[in-house]
């Protein structure tokens, strides 16, 4: 059933500090292309591969919000600064936001479902949406595990600052150069590409899973996500640290599960055949109950 306190908890004002982050990240995207070097092009794409693989897809998403996998404390903490580099919030917020969605896919609840159309999945739940700012209710009910854990709030609360230092070091290494390209265009360019999971991935691709939502597979948000947009997949089984399932869905984060594996820094790794396929699953992330 619906969620009410979620539904009610869905903002309709502007977001205006998000709005204005948005423009500026946006307009120095822009003048980026001005400054473009080589080194500030490997500072963007290293930096890209750090934060939306190593933060997003293997930490924020697989370990974090699905408890896909086991890691010790130490690279659980580490794999959440790497998330923090993209700057789309603290992971408390984002795992929340995450768990809400696998509880109401496409359906009364969903923070950003396409149902609700293409922009609001895409960006506009995000510039006067939740903007993955939910309160302290609705962050114990979905992401208790996380909220007792003190290291994850104190890195929650100052989730820009990670950002901040690398842009300063970026600055000082090579001047505006790597910090336009290193920062201002590899977090836009990073989130248009998470972005196009929650929108293009529940609009167009192929259906392995008759799953009851819109999810799909999209190589092109595979590629541009290191493997996230084997969408459909994921959605039928959610706690399955692997997502590209055949031999030809590219799936670089389950790669690096894997290669933390090998060095003996992931275990307890969940696979797809590990469980039956569940849409509605909130045992996927180890701790939810049933809405009611």
């Amino acid at each position: 059933m619906p969620d009410q306190a979620v539904i009610n908890s869905r903002r309709t004002g502007i977001n205006w500090s998000t709005c204005i982050t948005m423009v500026v990240f946006h307009a120095a995207s822009i003048a980026a292309l001005f400054m473009f070097t080589w080194k500030g092009l490997a500072a963007a794409a290293l930096l890209w591969w750090i934060s939306g693989s190593l933060g997003i897809g293997m930490g924020f998403h697989r370990l974090l919000t699905h408890r896909g996998f086991k890691t010790p404390k130490w690279v659980e903490y580490f794999l959440t600064i790497c998330g923090m580099l993209t700057l789309e919030s603290g992971a408390i917020n984002w795992v929340a936001t995450h768990r809400i969605h696998h509880s109401h896919t496409d359906a009364p609840g969903d923070p950003h479902t396409p149902r609700d159309g293409a922009w609001w999945a895409h960006i506009g739940w995000i510039l006067t949406g939740t903007a993955q700012q939910h309160d302290e209710a609705i962050l114990r009910r979905y992401t208790p595990d996380l909220m007792k854990d003190k290291v994850h709030v104190w890195l929650n609360k100052w989730f820009y600052l990670p950002l901040v230092v690398v842009g300063v070091l970026l600055f000082a290494l090579g001047g505006w150069s790597l910090l336009m390209w290193g920062i201002f265009m590899r977090v836009t360019v990073g989130w248009h590409a998470t972005w196009l999971v929650n929108s293009a991935t529940h609009m167009w691709g192929t259906r392995r899973f008759e799953t009851n939502e819109d999810s799909t597979n999209n190589p092109v948000v595979a590629l541009l996500t290191f493997g996230e947009g084997w969408h459909n997949n994921h959605h039928a089984y959610p706690r399955a640290a692997r997502h590209g399932f055949a031999w030809y869905e590219l799936d670089v984060n389950w790669m690096g599960i894997r290669a933390l594996q090998l060095l003996g820094l992931a275990h307890d790794i969940k696979l797809f055949k590990d469980a039956e396929p569940s849409v509605e699953d909130d045992a996927s992330v180890g701790i939810l109950s049933k809405a009611a």
